[in-house]
């Protein structure tokens, strides 16, 4: 493997191993311990599946949407995948900036990547 590979697999690994991460993992398993999370999530899925697009079933799929939201479980879990997907993607916008892929977005502080 070639040392380029090596430095990958070092920051995937980090990326693991960083708090977001773990929150992440840890939010995960209190959401999937939580019976009641999981059948509201089940229930939603399920007339998700069958609902069709009238008014009606429109309502009734956000309903269950707020519903199953203000399940703490949920609630943390929802914050840690946001937070996860802001941390993963500030890592791959780095990663572009630095091999040249694209230009720094606006707002980029100058000190962070080269533009």
């Amino acid at each position: 493997m070639s040392n380029c590979h090596d430095k990958a697999v070092e920051l995937g690994n980090m990326v693991l191993a960083h708090e977001t991460s773990l929150r992440l993992a840890d939010a995960r398993a209190a959401y999937e311990a939580d019976a009641a999370a999981q059948a509201a999530y089940a229930k939603y899925e399920e007339f998700r599946r069958v609902a069709g697009q009238s008014q009606d079933a429109l309502e009734k799929l956000i309903q269950l949407e707020i519903d199953a939201k203000k399940l703490p479980a949920v609630q943390e879990y929802l914050r840690a995948q946001e937070d996860y997907n802001n941390f993963a993607g500030s890592v791959i916008e780095m990663l572009r900036l630095t091999i040249g892929y694209d230009k720094p977005k606006s707002g980029c502080g100058g000190g962070c990547c080269k533009g």
